[in-house]
């Protein structure tokens, strides 16, 4: 369709105009230079009218002032069939949310940080049933809590070791301090999340936090991600942000990643909100301490730390669902790959906590994986895996449909909105050609 303007434009009005233009295609480039192939819908067998329908849907949050911005991918097949933006980058400019937005990750960092430590698995420097005492000795005095109250806790031993596979399925008893027992509050007055803190001085602090339970016993959300952070530094004696841009970002071709804003990256930052006393939007620093991000900061954070762009999220997921390997260049052996998305907590131990992706949800190493057959509520297929970040970021990949699907946005927790559950229900309406690859049956679970 051919730009219309009206007949009398300002001079300065015009070049706003062309700018924003120009701005927008930029975008576009940059996250075709980065992102996957695009794809009509119908050439990877999903209905555009059907996907047609997500962007009213999440219009909705933002025309209300539930969200500021917020952006959805939808790949199959390797090739990306339907970007949408949605709302503005800025509430109080008003400035539109471009394709090539940058947002704060948080805790989908967590998968990528997971194959960083199976690659040093592949390596043979580093097993998964290693105990983490073995590179960071502080662990060998883990002790569970006991009673006492967090100003004065009693503890008991760890009757075994914590291992690298504990820390990564989060069965390991530490504390992330998200919760209400008092290993939460004794983690909240250590303070963990400092700027000024090394991987290995978190490393040590958390070490000497009382475990919630005996390692193994248990699935918790923990720091267990942001303690591999060190396990990486030491076994492969490179530092941890180093190690992720050298052998992940860089041959993944994933331009816009890293634990540091600099200048063009801060450029293309998202607006982070909350809601204020009076039920407007306002921005905040967020959950995890802005200072993080800045390029003094000294603690790559393994679990929480990464900015992204959903083209390179999206290159990051297609190399998990393409079995370790994106054009050309491995990252993951197949069977790494497998691991990594397998669904290995003991049925005694899940499911986890039903949160964004449903009751039915085991988990992997990083990534959460959904056991239960697909459902109107949960549409996807068995063994579809993601995980989510604390400023409302989703991400699902799904291997029997061939699907990857992300919903970004940058909203203050709790996650307040169906924001995966609705998109996801959207997008396999969409599905008109099921994938022929699809197993049978669901993946067996470890009894």
């Amino acid at each position: 369709m051919p730009l219309r303007l009206p007949r009398q434009v300002a001079p300065r009005a015009l070049s706003i105009v062309l700018a924003a233009i120009a701005s927008a295609a930029c975008a576009d480039a940059t996250l075709g230079a980065q992102s996957l192939p695009r794809a009509t819908p119908g050439d990877v067998g999903l209905s555009a009218e059907a996907l047609a329908r997500i962007a009213p849907a999440m219009r909705a949050y933002t025309d209300s002032g539930k969200l500021g911005g917020m952006l959805v991918a939808v790949a199959r097949h390797g090739r990306l069939a339907y970007l949408e933006t949605f709302g503005t980058a800025d509430v109080r400019t008003g400035a539109p949310l471009a394709s090539d937005a940058v947002f704060r990750m948080y805790s989908m960092t967590k998968p990528v940080t997971a194959v960083a430590v199976l690659q040093l698995v592949e390596r043979g420097t580093l097993g998964l049933d290693d105990p983490v005492a073995r590179y960071i000795p502080a662990f060998a005095e883990a002790a569970v809590y006991a009673g006492g109250g967090a100003a004065h806790p009693t503890t008991t031993p760890a009757v075994r070791p914590i291992t690298i596979r504990q820390l990564l399925m989060h069965t390991s008893g530490m504390a992330y301090g998200l919760g209400v027992l008092a290993p939460d509050s004794i983690a909240n007055a250590r303070g963990l999340f400092v700027a000024s803190r090394t991987v290995a001085g978190f490393a040590d602090t958390v070490a000497r936090i009382p475990l919630a339970f005996q390692p193994g016993a248990r699935w918790r959300y923990g720091p267990g991600l942001e303690v591999l952070g060190r396990v990486v530094e030491i076994v492969d004696g490179r530092p941890f942000e180093r190690y992720l841009d050298e052998e992940i970002f860089t041959p993944l071709g994933m331009r816009s990643t890293a634990m540091r804003l600099t200048p063009a990256l801060r450029a293309r930052l998202a607006g982070y909100y909350e809601r204020g006393p009076d039920g407007r939007l306002r921005t905040t620093r967020g959950m995890v301490p802005q200072d993080l991000l800045e390029p003094a900061a000294r603690f790559a954070c393994g679990g929480c730390g990464l900015v992204s762009t959903a083209g390179d999220y999206l290159r990051f997921a297609q190399m998990l669902l393409n079995d370790g390997t994106l054009d050309g260049v491995r990252i993951l052996r197949p069977e790494s790959a497998a691991e990594l998305r397998r669904d290995a907590l003991p049925p005694a131990l899940g499911p986890i906590p039903a949160g964004n992706f449903g009751p039915g949800t085991g988990f992997g190493l990083g990534v959460a994986v959904q056991r239960d057959r697909a459902s109107p509520e949960n549409p996807s297929a068995p063994g579809t895996f993601g995980w989510s970040g604390a400023a409302n970021t989703y991400f699902w990949v799904d291997p029997a449909n061939g699907v990857i699907g992300m919903v970004l946005t940058q909203h203050h927790p709790p996650f307040s909105y169906p924001l995966l559950r609705e998109t996801k229900q959207l997008v396999y309406a969409a599905l008109v050609a099921p994938d022929s690859t699809a197993p049978a049956t669901p993946p067996r679970r470890p009894r």
